[in-house]
């Protein structure tokens, strides 16, 4: 009897063995199944999807839409949003059917994006968050618009900002207070809180800010996404509601230096429509940003600024947050060269750099004459007249309306020359030690209650001042609970190495904290 078991029981054990081995096999030989986070899913996992058929433009938009719905204006108020275009699942819809016709236009294509109320979007009313300018459309798109919708992408939402990008609490007559995820009784950054906001949250794939002193920047620290505020000159400013003709500029808010790199190779350029890009010209020297996000850290040369890190027990904590990061690129094999200095007091000198309140008339009465006749107003002066503005910003209409003539200004000409001293100190000292870039804390405070300045001991405007490229990447949480971060200012036009530089430490450390406050909705994580 035991000898007709042993029979039965072999061919049956290694039947299963045969079936164990060609299951694994089948195993090996399929591809593994991925998964798809909507949170923290970057371009290329959106194209992955969607390539694969588990996801498309459309529902796409859907998730993002649902998560609009369920924290923006319930939940935890956060107020990011102005407007959202009407359009958008229908405009998702036609892209997925051209990509089934025709593939990808670029890779944004499908791409939801945030915009600043700033940025001129001629199909969704853009006013600066101001209401005085509620409701009205421009004549046309601004530049970077016309040249991310050829990209493919979809503008999803107008975010909110700072009235007229003058003030830095994300405060706006139009849209109210945009609240902070991380703690809602602080302030989210400014003037481009509304679409740091937008992109840490998952309201938009990407975002479109604009600053003048820190308006990108401090909103994607206070944020712990990626900001990326290009050389002066890189992209264009046509159709950007203007404080300064010499600061201001457009850039990137992402959750990877991946995607904010997309984006900026998607608006950057020459344009007629601002002048200023001409200096663009022969310096752009890689067809695409993605070429530069291959290479490691070790072949870097990375000088840390010591005039930036602000001295006081109350910066202590952040500025120690900062040092560990530094250490961390030693560990990653960047040569760290330590205690550069341009020999001046750059923060002392940073209040004499700002030419914001010079030249906030003449800019935005030269923007009010291309906007069209259907602007309410025509003039910064009728502006002023309305009333219909925050109270808090009277004082400086009533400046700015008075201001005499540039021509013989000598204050100002003082700061141009400043900014000039400043610019060759910083590009000098990267030139004399052969650094690719400068770190330092971008701030080494969290972000502010409401209510209150996101300016003053935070304020770092030396690369708006200088027209330098800046990367603010996360840092970490300080004891707050607050996000801090780190930057890098390259030498004019050399974003390349920046990005280089960013993607290899955000991908060595890690460092991005999600907010607590809006977490997953159903549907927007999946396998495929």
């Amino acid at each position: 009897m035991e000898s007709a078991n042993r029979r039965f029981f072999w061919p049956l054990a290694s039947s299963l063995v045969l079936v164990f081995i060609a299951a694994a096999i089948i195993r090996a030989q399929s591809p593994k199944s991925r998964e798809f986070d909507l949170l923290t899913a970057r371009v290329a996992d959106i194209q992955a999807a969607v390539g694969a058929g588990a996801l498309t433009y459309e529902h796409l938009v859907q998730l993002y839409l649902n998560r609009i719905e369920a924290y923006d204006k319930k939940g935890p108020r956060l107020n990011a949003v102005i407007e959202i275009n009407s359009h958008a699942l229908e405009i998702a819809r036609a892209l997925d059917a051209e990509r089934k016709a025709r593939g990808l236009r670029s890779p944004l294509h499908g791409i939801p994006v945030a915009v600043k109320d700033n940025i001129d979007v001629s199909d969704i009313p853009s006013a600066g968050g101001n209401l005085a300018l509620a409701g009205t459309y421009p004549a046309h798109d601004a530049m970077v618009i016309r040249r991310l919708r050829e990209a493919g992408a979809i503008i999803l939402l107008k975010a909110n900002m700072d009235e007229l990008a003058l003030g830095s609490q994300g405060l706006s007559s139009l849209g109210g207070q945009t609240l902070n995820p991380y703690d809602l009784k602080r302030n989210p950054g400014g003037s481009s809180g509304g679409t740091g906001v937008a992109v840490n949250v998952g309201f938009a794939t990407v975002g479109l800010g604009t600053e003048t002193g820190v308006s990108i920047r401090s909103p994607a620290s206070n944020n712990a996404v990626i900001g990326i505020a290009p050389t002066r000159g890189l992209v264009s400013r046509a159709g950007v509601i203007p404080i300064s003709f010499t600061q201001d500029r457009v850039g990137v808010h992402a959750k990877s230096v991946a995607d904010a790199a997309l984006v900026l190779e998607s608006i950057r350029g020459f344009d007629p429509e601002d002048l200023l890009t001409r200096d663009s010209l022969g310096k752009i020297e890689q067809p695409s940003y993605r070429d530069s996000i291959k290479e490691g850290l070790a072949s870097a040369r990375v000088g840390v600024l010591r005039d930036l890190f602000r001295k006081g027990e109350e910066f202590a904590a952040g500025n120690k947050l900062i040092e560990q990061q530094i250490a961390f690129l030693r560990e990653q094999r960047a040569v760290v060269v330590d205690g550069l200095s341009t020999g001046v007091d750059l923060i002392g000198l940073m209040p004499s750099l700002r030419l914001n309140s010079y030249e906030l008339r003449f800019a935005f009465d030269a923007y009010l004459r291309h906007r069209g006749p259907a602007s309410p107003v025509k003039s910064l002066a009728e502006l002023a007249a309305t009333g219909k503005y925050l109270k808090s910003l009277e004082r400086q209409f009533q400046q700015a309306v008075k201001r005499d003539p540039l021509d013989f200004d000598v204050e100002y000409q003082s700061r141009l020359e400043n900014q000039k001293m400043v610019r060759h100190l910083l590009i000098d000292l990267m030139n004399r030690y052969r650094v690719d870039a400068l770190v330092y804390p971008f701030k080494a405070l969290g972000a502010p209650l409401l209510g209150t300045s996101d300016g003053g001991v935070r304020d770092n405007p030396i690369s708006s001042t200088t027209g330098l490229p800046a990367i603010v990447i996360p840092a970490g949480l300080n004891e707050e609970g607050l996000p801090i971060a780190i930057e890098f200012l390259g030498l004019p036009f050399s974003e390349p190495k920046l990005i280089q530089l960013a993607h290899a430490y955000e991908q060595a450390s890690h460092r991005r904290v999600a907010p607590k406050s809006t977490p997953h909705l159903q549907d927007e994580v999946f396998s495929y």
